[in-house]
C-alpha cells in the first residue's frame, strides 16, 4: 500500500475539515469558493503525492495547480481590497501579467519543468497586496475586533507563507542542503510555512462563522 500521507497533506486535510465544517453553510461567494478551492487544492496534493511515489514525477501537478493558486488568491485580495480601494483594474493587469509569465515558461521549458518563476513573480505581489491590505486596515477608522475578524487572520496567514516562501526560493540552493542526516531544511521551513498558511485560514473560517451568526 502506498502511503501518500505527509505533514503537509495533514495540515491541509485538517484545513478541508475546519472549511467544511464552518463553511458549508455560508452563502457568501467568496467563501463558498474558498471551500472549493480547499477542496481542488486537497485533490490536488494527493494526487501529486501519490504521482511522486509511484513515478517519482508530480510536476505536471504542481504546475496546473499553481494556475489555481494564483487565481483564486488573486480574487481573494480583490474581495478584501474592495472595501477600501478601487483595485480591480489593478490586480487584473498583475493577473494578466503572471499569465503571461506562466504560458511563456511552460512555452519555452515545457510543462515538465516547474514554473517556478511565475510562483516566485506572483508571491512578490501577494506579499505587496498583503502589506497594503494592513495598511488600509490600519487607516480604518471603525473599530474591527480584529481577534474575530475573518479578513485580518486570512491576509496574515497568506503574508506569512508567501513572504516566507519568496525567501526559501531566494535562497533555495542553501536549504536544500540536508543536515543532521536527513533532515531537509527546506521540507521543514515549508511544513511551517504550510502550518501557518491554513492554521489562519482555519481560525479566520471559524471567525467568519462567528460573524455570519452575528448577522443574523
Amino acid at each position: 500500500m502506498i502511503n501518500i500521507f505527509s505533514p503537509t497533506l495533514i495540515i491541509e486535510l485538517t484545513c478541508l475539515l475546519f472549511a467544511i465544517i464552518f463553511l458549508i453553510n455560508d452563502r457568501t461567494k467568496f467563501w463558498r469558493i474558498t471551500l472549493i478551492y480547499i477542496v481542488c487544492m486537497c485533490i490536488s496534493e494527493i494526487i501529486a503525492k501519490y504521482m511522486g511515489r509511484v513515478y517519482r514525477n508530480n510536476i505536471e501537478v504542481y504546475n496546473t495547480y499553481t494556475l489555481l493558486e494564483m487565481s483564486f488568491i488573486f480574487y481573494a485580495f480583490h474581495h478584501f481590497l474592495k472595501e477600501y480601494i478601487k483595485i480591480k483594474k489593478i490586480i487584473l493587469a498583475n493577473y494578466i501579467l503572471i499569465l503571461i509569465i506562466y504560458f511563456t515558461h511552460i512555452f519555452i521549458y515545457g510543462y515538465k519543468a516547474y514554473n517556478a518563476v511565475t510562483v516566485s513573480v506572483m508571491s512578490v505581489f501577494f506579499v505587496i497586496y498583503a502589506l497594503l491590505y494592513f495598511y488600509l486596515l490600519l487607516k480604518d477608522e471603525k473599530y474591527i475586533d480584529l481577534k474575530f475578524h475573518p479578513a485580518f487572520w486570512w491576509v496574515g496567514g497568506t503574508l506569512i507563507f508567501y513572504f516566507g516562501s519568496t525567501l526559501a526560493n531566494f535562497f533555495d540552493d542553501i536549504i536544500q542542503t540536508k543536515i543532521l542526516g536527513n533532515l531537509n531544511p527546506r521540507l521543514l521551513i515549508y511544513t511551517t510555512l504550510n502550518f501557518f498558511l491554513y492554521g489562519f485560514w482555519s481560525y479566520s473560517f471559524i471567525c467568519r462563522a462567528r460573524q455570519r451568526k452575528s448577522y443574523l
